[in-house]
């Protein structure tokens, strides 16, 4: 990575929603007594009372960025956004992902025209290890323009580590992994779907040259308020995957259900955790046909169809997204800008078509 780049990383504006601790000290004394200080009789019978000081310390908790959600440690503060890219072959020996059910926000992307893959942003909360990390893909650059951070992955054609190495993050490939000691090979399973590597061991790498907390990406709903929309039990993401998601009121969420493996049908889709995926917001993005080459990442600037989904409500609306310096936008059909429920948010780009949505 260029010292210019990582000046420019350094530099660049960061938001993060919180208010410092706010210290509030209160002290007051006070004696109750009487008569001659010389009177040494009248003093024996003196009552003296003493109110000790007391001191009173609120601390309004961090709001993590990409979630809207309080982040109890506020430890996200010390760090920047994480991006991986991870596996998604069907193929029966690739291991469950890891981390994929805590991750802030997940975007699934059609490759080659056959399948999708996974490009997760950490940040508020980090998994013990994530995985199995893949290859980059020509469509990431536009999505991490504007993030900035961290960027691992595991090699790619030449044309496309040039096109995610030209952009503002820093990236870390396999070996740059061996080299912080975040590197985990599983031994059972065969390369490539067997590199996973730990979060909190390569964030703490004095090679890393940013650790400023990302931006909103969103915008969420305040005070409980009511997401606007249609009601819906059931959606089906025109993708390669198969994604279908089922509304569970109980977890406040979308249970996702996808054809993990070739054969198999579609199934509860479970990450390493044990935990079935279940984003609190659903996205579906129409960017149109992907190119595999260079200009992808214009695919994701412009503007097109998008369907937004959260409290067991969804909207069609427009995503629009001036330039890839530019956060991407979400209006309705009024032109009003969709709000999402604070929580974890899935992002599906797809090349055409539309979501099934089952009342």
């Amino acid at each position: 990575m260029t010292k210019a780049k990582v000046s420019m990383i350094r530099h660049r504006s960061r938001c993060v929603r919180y208010l410092v601790p706010l210290l509030v000290g209160a002290l007051a004394l006070g004696a109750c007594g009487g008569g001659d200080d010389d009177d040494e009789a009248a003093d024996t019978d003196k009552t003296t009372t003493t109110r000790e000081a007391t001191t009173t310390t609120t601390v309004v908790p961090v709001i993590a960025p990409l979630t809207g959600l309080v982040e109890p440690t506020g430890e996200s503060l010390n760090r920047g956004p994480l991006w991986v890219k991870i596996d998604n072959n069907q193929q029966t020996k690739r291991p469950p992902q890891a981390g994929l059910d805590v991750a802030d926000v997940v975007y699934e992307e059609p490759i080659e025209r056959v399948a999708t893959r996974f490009l997760a942003l950490f940040h508020s909360t980090l998994p013990e290890r994530i995985g199995p990390v893949r290859s980059t893909r020509f469509l990431d650059p536009g999505i991490v323009w504007h993030v900035g951070g961290l960027y691992v992955f595991s090699g790619g054609t030449p044309p496309k580590v040039a096109a995610i190495r030209e952009s503002p993050v820093q990236t870390v490939d396999e070996n740059g992994l061996q080299n912080s000691d975040a590197r985990q090979r599983d031994s059972n399973f065969s390369a490539p779907h067997n590199l996973f590597f730990s979060p909190a061991t390569l964030l703490a790498w004095d090679e890393i040259a940013d650790q400023t907390p990302p931006e909103p990406l969103f915008s969420f709903l305040g005070g409980g308020a009511t997401f606007a929309g249609d009601a819906v039990s059931v959606v089906e993401i025109p993708s390669y995957s198969k994604a279908r998601y089922t509304w569970d009121a109980t977890a406040g969420g979308w249970k996702r259900e996808a054809q993990l493996y070739t054969g198999r049908g579609v199934e509860a889709h479970i990450a390493e955790s044990g935990a079935q995926i279940t984003p609190t917001n659903i996205i579906i993005q129409n960017i149109g046909s992907i190119r595999d080459n260079t200009d992808d990442k214009s695919l994701v600037t412009g503007e097109g169809d998008a369907w937004v989904c959260s409290q067991g409500k969804c909207t069609n609306g427009t995503w629009s997204r001036s330039d890839l310096d530019a956060n991407t936008t979400f209006t309705d059909a009024n032109g009003t800008e969709i709000e999402l429920t604070p929580g974890t948010t899935w992002v599906h780009f797809i090349e055409s078509g539309a979501p099934t949505m089952t009342p």
